[in-house]
Order: structure tokens, then sequence, then C-alpha cells
């Protein structure tokens, strides 16, 4: 039997279904995703100057960019347990029965706050989106489809989809405190008819390019009016600050789905 890929619609609930199941992962071990985090700070003074004299001066960049990758494959391989190896991918890459699941791990310090609300960066082996049609420097590494690989569902057989997410913690500079933590759905490639360059915002540089959410948050095909399906979710959400102030998306707009408040 010939292997087929999956209909637009058919990608985006397989993506919302994953997106669900990296947040339970995140929400099952929050207690001990936030105590990893916050370990660095047991041992501040044997690194902080070492790490602060790589950085320009004057600068409060994240201390958390290595170490957060460090705890979520940690708690992720508990429950992903197919890790690959490819070195064409993001951060964190597993294989499930019916994908090839990316996760990349950004964290930024509130002192950048403004590169941070509403959009995130994305590095070419993190995406099949075509960004290149926006910037032709970025050119996407990852297929929409792994077509070595496929799986069977109700007597037919599917490629593999590339499934992209990004966890991006907003934090402050060597501290406990934790603005925010989003989970994000990046649209495999097939869907860029559907999403187009509306979702796409200059890099901080010319190798990259931004993913900008807030333009779009829902899954298109799966939301109506009365029902929006979102691409964004707070994981962690501080109480002190408006979604307004941490994502560009006034709740007048749109209300994103909120799990933990601290």
């Amino acid at each position: 039997m010939k292997a087929s890929i999956l209909s637009s619609r058919e990608l985006e609930v397989l993506e919302h279904t994953h997106l669900k199941r990296i947040r339970y992962a995140f929400l099952d071990n929050h207690d001990e995703i936030l105590e990893g985090l916050n370990s660095r700070l047991n041992i501040l003074s044997d690194w902080y100057a070492q790490f602060m004299s790589t950085k320009k001066k004057g600068t409060k960049p994240s201390d958390l960019d290595t170490g957060a990758e460090r705890i979520f494959h940690h708690v992720f391989a508990h429950v992903m347990k197919h890790p690959n190896s490819s070195p064409i991918g993001a951060d964190l890459m597993y294989e499930t029965f019916d994908a090839f699941i990316h996760i990349d791990i950004k964290t930024i310090s509130s002192s950048n706050w403004g590169d941070y609300i509403g959009k995130v960066v994305v590095e070419s082996n993190q995406t099949s989106y075509p960004v290149n049609k926006y910037n032709p420097e970025v050119i996407p590494r990852l297929r929409a489809y792994y077509y070595s690989k496929t799986f069977r569902r109700e007597r037919r057989i599917y490629y593999k989809p590339t499934l992209t997410y990004f966890i991006y913690i907003l934090h402050k500079h060597a501290s406990r405190e934790i603005y925010s933590v989003l989970l994000i759905s990046m649209p495999n490639g097939q869907l860029y008819p559907l999403y187009k360059d509306k979702i796409l915002q200059a890099g901080k540089s010319k190798h990259n390019i931004r993913y900008a959410f807030k333009n779009e948050p829902r899954f298109l095909m799966l939301s109506t009016e009365d029902n929006p399906v979102f691409r964004v979710e707070f994981l962690i959400k501080s109480r002190k600050y408006s979604q307004k102030k941490l994502v560009g998306i006034p709740e007048t707009r749109y209300k994103l789905p909120t799990w933990i408040e601290i």
C-alpha cells in the first residue's frame, strides 16, 4: 500500500494533539521543572563571574539558556521515550508513533523584554515552514515529512510529519522569578498556503527569522469564531502582568489558555 501525506486539517489535529501531550508532560512535572531551573542559583557564586565575563558589559542576558535544555531533556525523556540523534533538528527531537517532534527551549531575560513579546526567534534547523519566502537568507532544513518513515492509521499508511514546538521562558536575570513560560506550536510547512507570511517577522540577524505568533495564535482549521483553539498557551503566567504585556495580544481579542498562575 502506497503511503500518503496527511490532509491539512489532519495535520493541524496532530499538531494540537502533541501540543497537549507536551503540556501534560510539563504540568505533571512542573514542580520538578521549576526546581531544576532554579538549581543554578544554589551554586551562583561558583559560575556567575565567569558567565558574565563573556557577556557585553552592562547587559543582563539569560543565564538559563543552556541549563533549561538539560532540565527539559531530563523530564521529557520519561514521556517521549525515543529521542533521535539526527544532526538536523531542534534542541530536543523525538520520534513518536505518528510524527517527529522538535522542541526548542528558548529563554530570555526580562532586560530584553521587547524581544519576547509575541514572537520567537527561529533557526533554519528548527522548522519546515518555508521562511525563505520571507527571508531568502534562511532556508528551512527540516522537511515537512520524513519520507523514510511511515505509520498506519485506519487502514491507511501515512508519512510521519515534522512538528515544531517552542517552550519560551521569560525570567529575571540570575533570579528565581519567572514571568511566563509559553508553549508554542509553529505550523508545519504544508500549512504555508493557510498562514503565509503573516506569521513571519524579521529576525535579529539576516540568518534567522521570527515566528510572530501574536499575529495569528490559533489553529485556523480547528477554530471557529466562538471556539478558538490556540497554538500558544501559558504553561506558567505571572499574575503581576497582563497577557498583552507578555505576548502583545489583548485579552479583549483572545484569551489564551493559562494553566498555572504564580
